[in-house]
């Protein structure tokens, strides 16, 4: 059941036309699933560079966030797999930017 949860959260991500999401702030339990951050990858292409870079700083900050007190819950290996996934998320949307000359 938490594979079909993940899915409908990648479709629904996916297909949203408004991107407001991206701004929203995300919980541990949001990375830990790897929904946000696969819709961010997945979108880069589309988002603005201010998306971009708030997307890239989510990335970026999720290791933190997931290790803290707030990621109480999450197994050693779901920590260890969406942090790693984060890291990748950066560093392409990072890419992203540096093709689209976007301010840091």
């Amino acid at each position: 059941e938490a594979g079909l949860a993940i899915d409908q959260g990648h479709i629904a991500l996916l297909a949203a036309q408004d991107r407001s999401w991206v701004k929203e702030p995300a919980t541990p339990q949001a990375h830990a699933s790897g929904v946000r951050l696969f819709a961010l990858r997945a979108r880069k292409g589309e988002l603005s560079c201010d998306e971009l870079a708030h997307g890239r700083r989510e990335a970026e900050g999720a290791p933190k966030a997931l290790k803290g007190a707030s990621g109480q819950g999450l197994t050693p290996a779901q920590i260890s797999r969406a942090s790693i996934f984060a890291t990748e998320v950066s560093k392409e949307l990072a890419a992203e930017m540096r093709r689209r000359r976007c301010k840091a």
